[in-house]
């Protein structure tokens, strides 16, 4: 158990609408066995492995297809995060660039990282008392600028238990904000 108080970094961000992106890395895996070990030239990827999900009230918010839906309701900052569909947590999802058209719609993305955050964690031998570990938190940031579509590309690694990247990836979709 830890004896330090667990302050929350979100004292320190502005609040913001949080959208997670959701890889299914077993059926991506499956349909692209040789994926490309290349960062700049990552494998172009189908429908149908990612998985968005808001805090915004649509009927879109996990539908997969290339057009994904938000209504900002917490401000007009976006705090997007990715991680994987997996059992045992055998791989790990990590965006490495996000990039938007220019249509006015978004701003350009940036990656935010805060390092060294305690994280609360089970611990095993007295699970109902938490125990805590340091991690660092990271997420795309991006600023609605106006109302309407804008295509955007993700790139992504899979990643497995040894932090080996097992593959690189690219996915095009548009994003649809609503006022």
């Amino acid at each position: 158990m830890t004896s330090e108080p667990i302050a929350s970094p979100s004292t320190s961000i502005a609040p913001a609408n949080n959208v997670l992106l959701i890889v299914d890395a077993e059926s991506l895996l499956s349909h692209y066995p040789q994926p490309s070990l290349e960062p700049q030239n990552p494998t172009g990827i189908e429908d149908g492995f990612i998985f968005a999900i808001s805090g915004t009230k649509t009927t879109q918010s996990t539908i997969n297809d290339s057009l994904m839906t938000f209504v900002a309701s917490n401000g007009k900052d976006f705090h997007i995060r990715g991680r994987t569909v997996s059992l045992l947590a055998e791989h790990s999802v990590v965006f490495y660039e996000m990039s938007v058209g220019d249509t006015g719609v978004l701003s350009p993305p940036e990656l935010v990282v805060h390092a060294n955050l305690t994280v609360p964690a089970p611990d095993p031998e007295n699970p109902t008392q938490p125990g805590s570990h340091t991690a660092d938190d990271h997420y795309w940031h991006c600023t609605q600028l106006a109302a309407g579509v804008a295509a955007c590309e993700l790139k992504f690694m899979l990643i497995n238990k040894s932090c080996e990247a097992l593959g690189y990836f690219s996915w095009s979709v548009d994003v649809k904000l609503a006022e």
